[in-house]
């Protein structure tokens, strides 16, 4: 968990951008969890889903003013009114610090700012997922797959 000396710090990717490229999870996270690259290439070529395009929100986290973690979210449209948790990456060398939950609280913070009434996310349905981690902040199974993935929400 964090300590004193950790601070951390929700940034927009601009001038920074090329330093979170090198964020890495440990190796059995990698079947898991898109990388960085990865991520970057679906917000500027997004799928086409029923509802229409997503809009990218991206942001890195520091921690201790070092790259440390990655968000993106797909802003809510006229077509798609839930705004989702698409991506995060949290690198091996930072985690256990609190850094992926710092930046799920940022993000759900600024969703309930922007009058949102809930957020959806999705994970990989193998061993070791992220299930347990979203399921901390309240997020509920909806039965729902997408590309053979667990769709949940939380209401806020």
């Amino acid at each position: 968990m964090p300590g004193q000396e950790d601070k951390l710090e929700l940034i927009e990717l601009t001038t920074r951008a090329r330093e979170f490229l090198l964020l890495d999870v440990q190796e059995h996270q990698k079947n898991l969890v898109s990388s960085v690259a990865q991520s970057f290439a679906d917000a500027l070529f997004p799928p086409a889903y029923e509802a229409g395009l997503p809009v990218p929100w991206i942001r890195g986290v520091l921690r201790q003013s070092k790259p440390a973690g990655f968000i993106m979210c797909a802003d809510p449209t006229e077509e798609q009114k839930d705004p989702w948790l698409w991506r995060l990456l949290v690198d091996k060398s930072h985690q256990g610090y609190g850094v992926g939950s710092f930046a799920v609280e940022s993000v759900l913070a600024r969703y309930r700012e922007m009058g949102c009434t809930r957020v959806k996310v999705c994970w990989a349905p193998d061993e070791g997922n992220a299930g347990d981690f979203y399921k901390k902040f309240g997020f509920i199974e909806t039965g729902e797959k997408i590309d053979e993935e667990i769709v949940a929400e939380l209401k806020l």
